[in-house]
């Protein structure tokens, strides 16, 4: 319960709209009536009330510190509910792993993570150039730009080509810094296919028909990156 919430009212009633009240329908100590506001009873405040007609909201209200929400006459004749946002713990640690920096946060990680092994394989590439091509180009005019763009990228696709694959390969099916990093409040604001795989096949929210269907999703989206990668290395082997 909000620390600054108020004793339970009854909605106040008025044409063109639909009013209630949601609290906490419990009294300290016993005693009471179910489904009736009792004088010791309070208002849940700033919880969501959504009004929802044929699988689709059609208004929503936040409670006040009594308890009393207003919707508007859209919501006439629809059902209220309590969206599952209501319930889910809040964050309460350090910011930049809140709902709104947790998914930069992960980025972060994930390119700290994998910035080295692009770095070895680019600067391998470059090693092995030829410099008299970059030479010849210099010598002919072309800036250091033109050089980069008409020279040397050319040269590097091979192993752009192995850097790019690899790491969309890890993006697609990445999972562990996701459940690390993010805190179960905020998992949700940093979902990602592979941790609701796993989350529909085996966590709170287990759906096996959804965790069999995100696993077919994510071979399709897989597969064409391998036969890709497969392509271009027997290419390279005929050389």
């Amino acid at each position: 319960m909000p620390g600054d919430a108020e004793t339970a009212a009854p909605a106040e009633t008025g044409p063109g709209k639909v009013t209630g009240t949601a609290w906490l329908d419990f009294t300290k100590g016993g005693g009471g009536k179910p489904n009736t506001i009792d004088p010791r009873e309070f208002g849940l405040k700033g919880i969501k009330v959504e009004a929802v007609k044929d699988g689709k909201v059609v208004d929503s209200a936040t409670a006040g510190a009594d308890g009393t929400f207003t919707l508007s006459a859209k919501a006439d004749g629809a059902e209220l509910r309590l969206p599952a946002s209501n319930f889910r713990e809040p964050y309460n640690g350090v910011d930049w792993l809140g709902p709104s920096l947790v998914t930069p946060a992960i980025i972060g990680s994930y390119v700290w993570m994998w910035a080295g092994f692009a770095m070895v394989l680019i600067a391998a590439g470059l090693a092995g150039l030829p410099r008299e091509l970059l030479e010849a180009a210099r010598v002919d005019g072309a800036n250091e730009w033109q050089v980069f763009r008409r020279i040397t990228v050319p040269l590097l696709a091979p192993v752009l080509a192995v850097v790019l694959v690899t790491l969309m390969i890890n993006v697609l099916k990445i999972f562990d810094l996701v459940f690390i990093i993010a805190p179960g409040s905020s998992q949700d604001d940093a979902n990602v296919l592979a941790l609701q795989l796993y989350r529909s096949s085996f966590g709170t929210d287990a759906d096996p028909g959804v965790g069999s269907a995100i696993a077919v999703l994510l071979l399709l989206l897989v597969v064409p990156v391998m036969l890709f990668n497969i392509r271009r290395m027997r290419k390279e082997s005929r050389r």
